[in-house]
């Protein structure tokens, strides 16, 4: 699991909620307490982004260098 995606800890929030983890919903609350759906009917979320100091991963967009791209671009 990477806690830079935000995908993946919105599911882990989720998790602790129906789990019963995040008692009284404050972590979940505290989080998505300034959402807003989006026009058209499909919902994004705007959760407060969690990084390190100094990572430079956050500053690049999450993205790894190499992998796919890079293979299918020597090719």
């Amino acid at each position: 699991m990477n806690p830079v995606r935000p995908q993946e800890m919105e599911a882990v929030r989720g998790a602790n909620v129906l789990n019963g983890t995040d008692e009284n919903c404050t972590n979940w609350i505290r989080t998505y307490k300034d959402y807003k759906p989006a026009e058209g009917g499909h919902a994004v979320a705007a959760p407060v982004a969690v990084t390190a100091p100094g990572d430079g991963a956050a500053a690049a967009g999450g993205r790894r260098r190499g992998g796919r791209e890079a293979r299918m671009a020597r090719a």
